[in-house]
């Protein structure tokens, strides 16, 4: 990053962390004015609960790390008030999407939403050339300078999967000063500048949950979880075999809490039946899936492919790696992708997001996943439609 005569404006969007912290502290190194930007997510003390072993992200104790952060580094820090649309496009749709059989991804949603097009709309009022984060992820330039998104340099922490649905925009605007910095060296940098977060513990919780998910709906979804009820726990061959108290409470392969005892286990949750109040339960062959429909594209750096194109896939966050896949050209909003190899795990609501190379190429929902005789269904009438 190289800054031009006129000093650029940054907005860093500071959670209180340690990873955000060293962000301005890069920026200012680097020549750039920085702003800290905290952003008022969600609230504790009217909620009446508190985060999950006090490590929410924007509680207020964080707020007061990051002004703290920003009055050792020499920086305005400001808050903006995001309760609101954090609650419309976070908060609800995450709650809506357990209630109807689908595991959802709250943060890549509050990135998108918040993080992104809330404060960019605001960007030009507060006089910021770009807005910067403490993702570890890279943007780089192809030769005509548009921008591309790609993965971290340290695998551990590449945190792009989360950013599928950047708008590719976006990208000019964005900055990611620790995209080729390991979370090892970063906590080593904050030690040096004698920075409080250096050694505070990373932000894990759902940071508006408290607790269980099922139990925080059966509080906020009351009378929508009595109307669902109890329901039965069947086999893949459709007998039952067992009891739930709400199938919002299970998710695609889990193993514990199922309390089926045949002596035939270990069983795992294959499907979710919102439909009928059913979750589905199977051995571990069971799970397998081999392929996928995705809805609510975003192609954030390159455009979709003309024919079927090679890529590689992440279909969780904890992922390092992905796996082999094939995009197939689509008409819609609906992309297929079918695995080299057959996958488990694959949960409708949650994130896929294919690669090229170290590039995010883009993502989608997974609306449904693709048992292997759909997959050659669909091969073979490509075939008939090929001749």
């Amino acid at each position: 990053m190289s800054v031009t005569s006129k000093k650029k404006r940054v907005g860093v969007l500071m959670s209180g962390g340690v990873d955000s912290s060293v962000a301005a502290a890069l920026l200012l190194e680097e020549g750039y004015e920085v702003i800290g930007v905290t952003l008022q997510l969600w609230d504790y003390e009217s909620a009446g609960r508190r985060p999950a072993n006090e490590r929410g992200c924007c509680d207020i104790s964080q707020q007061m790390d990051a002004r703290i952060i920003c009055h050792e580094l020499g920086i305005d820090h400001l808050v903006i008030d995001l309760r609101e649309p954090f609650s419309n496009n976070v908060i609800k749709p995450y709650e809506n999407a357990y209630l109807n059989g689908e595991t959802p991804n709250p943060c890549i949603a509050c990135n998108t939403h918040l993080k992104w097009n809330e404060v960019l709309k605001r960007a030009p009022v507060l006089g910021f050339d770009y807005i910067a984060t403490g993702h570890y992820a890279r943007i780089t330039h192809d030769d005509i300078s548009a921008p591309c998104l790609e993965r971290g340099l340290d695998s551990t922490k590449d945190q792009s999967y989360a950013l599928w649905q950047l708008p590719r925009e976006a990208l000019n605007k964005t900055l990611f000063p620790l995209g080729t910095w390991t979370k090892h060296d970063i906590r080593k940098k904050a030690r040096e500048l004698g920075l409080r977060t250096a050694d505070k513990p990373d932000s894990q919780e759902v940071c508006f949950i408290h607790g269980r998910y099922d139990e925080h709906l059966r509080t906020t979804h009351a009378e929508r979880v009595t109307e669902i009820g109890t329901g039965e726990i069947i086999n893949q061959d459709g007998a039952v075999v067992g009891a739930h108290d709400g199938f919002y409470s299970f998710t695609i392969g889990q193993r514990r809490g199922l309390n089926i005892s045949d002596g035939h286990g270990p069983y795992y949750v294959t499907e979710l039946k919102p439909d009928s109040n059913r979750v589905v339960i199977g051995d571990k062959a069971a799970l397998a899936r081999s392929g996928l429909i995705a809805t609510a594209t975003n192609w954030v750096s390159f455009d979709p492919p003309s024919t079927p194109e090679p890529c590689t896939i992440k279909i969780r966050y904890n992922d390092p790696h992905g796996f082999p896949a094939t995009l197939h050209p689509s008409t819609d909003d609906a992309q297929t992708v079918i695995f080299n190899e057959a996958a488990h795990g694959v949960s409708p609501g949650q994130s896929v997001v294919w690669y090229r190379g170290d590039a995010v190429w883009g993502g989608g929902i997974i609306s449904r996943a693709l048992r292997d005789w759909e997959v050659g269904k669909m091969i073979e009438k490509a075939a008939e439609d090929g001749r």
